[in-house]
């Protein structure tokens, strides 16, 4: 007897359990060759995560880091990674989580896709591409992680209500909203943007508003509001963070553009706009838009526009809306019944097509990221176990799509040599390391590392101004990341012991108080 759908027809291959695999194996093959991620915050995710796992074997950390353990809704793969790096080590177990973050968000989206139309409509993996998103590119893995565990519990959520199982799904957005929250704030307002549009349209049948409707939509908000208890007391005192930038139309729509941004501006970029012409078709009609995932998405469209691009101290937060946001609206599309089973599977194809493409070159961007990380990191075996670096890194100026993923690289000295380097995030009240008065605070964290060269027209400090600043008895290692040997300082103090084409690494020579105001003088 052949298998039916729930809307009584024989499901195609591509709503098969085998395509489904399939599908969420693919979406971890770009990282698995890569030796760690080649996200460009990960390195620094990694040096916490070092601290985190304890410092008995690193006498530098030890003196110089300290950690406070806060009800902080940035948790996620902090907490994951500590659980199983005594088995793997850090730099495997990161590796291992940061391949779970897409498999676990395909999976999510695939389930919201076959619970809202009663099967997998042949155009939803139109929408997996969007998971490698800019947000994922990079590094926000916390975040991300929870922008998966949204989907996937949502999913659930779909499936619990259409069971007609009210208490279970009840639970799963209740239990769940703290889950998600302590992988990350912003995971759980994505959590509740799924939840709250999907009460809209249980709940408001129509333009006449009753009180029941508001009381429905309203105790179904009231199943998010247990991380409203963590957030009051992380949030108290003087860690509320700066909000800006609200109703950048042009940024809004660079992000938009950008959602899928990685080495190739024309192919991410064309990839991006794909997407939104998918939804479009949906809009205007020319395909089919489930009413459900519709409103979901509306909602999503309408905070993306509210939503300033810094919130409560959290940057970037209208940039990892925008993938997310397409993904919504592409798995609320499904092919008209009546075009017909090959124009289905011919979909299907197309869907599966992209998929396959959006993998190769990201697999490929990844491969090429992590050659050119194991070129810069060449200076690591350099640098004595527990030493103390003080790096500085200059980028490409001008600085366009493709962005060599190295502003971060400095943390693998705390990974692999137990050394301090200053890269680790300065977010008062959202970080659980904090670094000690002995490194002098204009050089403990990551705003202090990049700088530019000469003719180079951005912000930062220029490189000689960084490196005369540099206070020489907190330090006995510079590392300079992105200077050509015609700009590299001269300063007697400074004494080379490795250096390429691209990068340099000096011991720090201690000088005598007499010598060191001479040479000031000089």
């Amino acid at each position: 007897m052949k298998a039916r759908n729930r809307s009584g027809g024989t499901p195609g291959w591509w709503s098969s359990p085998i395509y489904v695999a399939l599908l969420l194996l693919l979406m971890a093959v770009p990282l698995l060759w890569p030796a760690f991620p080649p996200l460009d915050d990960v390195p620094t995710h990694m040096g916490r995560f070092r601290i985190q796992a304890g410092m008995a074997d690193a006498p530098t950390l030890a003196a110089i880091f300290s950690i406070h353990w806060i009800p902080v809704g940035n948790l996620g793969a902090d907490m994951l990674v500590w659980l199983i790096q005594p088995w793997f080590g850090i730099e495997l177990a990161t590796k291992i989580v940061v391949i779970l973050i897409p498999v676990i968000s395909a999976g999510g989206l695939l389930l919201i896709a076959k619970e809202a139309h009663g099967e997998l409509p042949a155009s939803a993996a139109f929408a997996l591409p969007l998971i490698y998103g800019y947000a994922f590119h990079y590094g926000f893995i916390n975040f991300s992680l929870a922008a998966g565990l949204a989907f996937l519990l949502f999913g659930l959520v779909l499936r619990y209500q259409r069971l007609k199982r009210p208490l279970v799904w009840r639970m799963l957005i209740l239990l769940g909203s703290v889950v998600i929250y302590f992988a990350h704030i912003f995971g759980w307002v994505v959590f509740g943007l799924l939840v709250g549009g999907n009460a809209l349209y249980r709940h408001v049948t129509g333009w006449r508003i009753s009180l029941g409707m508001i009381r429905a939509v309203l105790l179904e908000g009231l199943l998010l509001g247990l991380p409203l208890i963590p957030i009051m007391a992380w949030r108290s005192g003087d860690n509320g963070g700066e909000t800006s930038a609200y109703f950048d139309i042009l940024h809004k729509w660079g992000w938009v553009e950008s959602a899928m941004r990685d080495r190739w501006v024309q192919w991410d970029g064309m990839s991006a706009l794909l997407c939104v012409g998918l939804i479009a078709l949906g809009i205007v009609g020319i395909a089919r838009m489930n009413r459900r995932l519709l409103v979901i998405f509306l909602v999503m469209v309408a905070f993306y526009i509210f939503i300033p691009y810094a919130f409560f101290g959290l940057i970037y937060a209208d940039m990892r809306i925008a993938p997310l946001m397409l993904a919504i609206g592409i798995v609320a599309l499904a092919p008209r019944r009546g075009w017909g089973r090959t124009a289905t599977a011919f979909i299907g194809l197309l869907a599966f097509g992209f998929v396959a493409a959006r993998t190769a070159t990201t697999t490929v961007s990844y491969a090429r990221y992590a050659q050119d990380h194991d070129r810069w990191l060449k200076a690591l075996p350099h640098i004595p176990s527990g030493a103390r670096v003080v790096a500085l890194i200059a980028p490409p100026c001008p600085r366009g799509w493709n962005v060599p993923r190295i502003v971060h690289l400095p943390s693998m000295a705390i990974v692999r040599r137990g050394a301090f380097a200053n890269d680790q995030f300065e977010m008062p009240g959202a970080q659980l390391v904090e670094v000690g008065p002995s490194i002098p605070r204009d050089f403990a964290y990551h705003s202090s590392e990049q700088v530019r060269l000469p003719g180079c027209d951005r912000p930062e400090p220029l490189l000689a101004e960084r490196i005369a600043r540099i206070p020489q008895g907190a330090f006995d290692h510079l590392w300079l990341l992105g200077v050509d040997p015609a700009n590299r300082p001269k300063e007697k103090w400074l004494r080379p012991i490795w250096f390429d084409e691209r990068s340099v690494l000096y011991a720090i020579v201690r000088q005598k108080p007499a010598a060191a105001a001479k040479a000031r003088a000089q």
